[in-house]
């Protein structure tokens, strides 16, 4: 595209001409200014009047130089009006300049945002296309207790593995014979960035195992592992939501292993103290029954 002429800087150059003419005027309009007080005084006092007329010449030389003081006048009223237009005229270019340039940026960052979009299309063609290559063509094929290679890859906490099954489009959800996902084994096991990685694909927090009805954040309670916990909450995990073997909740599990941590984050996070299991147990009543003295106090405060 071809720039634009920019008139800015001959409207600079003309005012700054036009600024030296005044300059130059003035002091010829200062000039004539004084002999005309002159030529008034002559009138007014008589002999020094007439001895100041020959100072200043005769009284032709006067009417000239009220003829030229009256051109120069008209001069430079025209010339302070051209450039008082010109500085209007200049601030005018410079608004209408700004918001062409405002106009192309603008055209320039959509322009950016598009290809940012395409780049970041292309590469996640790509990651799904290596990952595909990568893991094979069988990715829900299950072994013999029911489990995909995701269930596996986020067994064994592998990461990297679990990202490239996620990618070639594994089922995050798939539940093995007994229920379980591949986001619950990775809780059991504290594998806090497979939880992650799962999580961020869709992984849902809530899945129950069968029989006992446990969910990811009853396993990550019971085997003390708070940070996968909070990762849990944060993902909408319920805090309250009891088994089904029990009817323990994830804060009767930590209490009854002792986990204090666990207890903590999760009392911080809305659990009811006073949540009952199937016997009518509360957690307390499980601290003072296993001799859980720390969270006990815990429970109290």
């Amino acid at each position: 595209m071809m720039a634009k002429p920019n008139p800015i800087p001959d409207l600079k150059q003309r005012v700054k001409t036009l600024e030296g003419q005044v300059r130059l005027l003035l002091p010829l309009i200062e000039e004539v200014r004084v002999l005309k007080e002159r030529l008034d005084s002559r009138c007014l006092h008589g002999l020094e009047a007439r001895k100041e007329e020959e100072k200043v010449g005769s009284s032709d030389d006067l009417k000239k130089l009220q003829e030229i003081l009256k051109l120069k006048e008209t001069e430079l009223r025209e010339t302070q009006a051209e450039l008082e237009k010109l500085k209007e005229d200049s601030e005018k270019s410079k608004v209408e300049a700004l918001r062409v340039l405002r106009e192309e940026l603008q055209a320039k960052g959509e322009e950016l945002k598009k290809l940012a979009d395409e780049l970041q299309a292309e590469r996640q063609k790509t990651a799904e296309l290596r990952a595909a290559a990568e893991v094979g063509p069988n990715l829900q094929q299950k072994d013999s207790q029911g489990r995909t290679e995701l269930h596996r890859a986020a067994e064994r906490g592998d990461t990297h593995r679990v990202q490239l099954l996620l990618d070639a489009g594994s089922l995050v959800n798939a539940e093995d014979h007994d229920g379980c996902t591949p986001l619950w084994l990775a809780a059991e096991l504290g594998h806090q960035d497979a939880c992650r990685a799962l999580l961020a694909a869709g992984a849902r927090p809530d899945v129950k195992s069968r029989p006992s009805g446990c969910t990811a954040l009853h396993v990550a309670a019971f085997n003390g592992r708070p940070a996968v916990c909070e990762l849990l909450l944060a993902a909408g995990a319920r805090p309250n939501e009891p088994d089904d073997l029990n009817q323990w909740t994830a804060l009767h599990w930590a209490v009854y292993c002792g986990h204090a941590p666990v207890v903590q984050l999760l009392l911080q996070h809305g659990a009811e103290r006073g949540a009952r299991d199937k016997w009518g147990r509360t957690a307390l009543d499980l601290a003072r029954q296993f001799g859980r003295t720390e969270v006990a106090a815990m429970l109290q405060g």
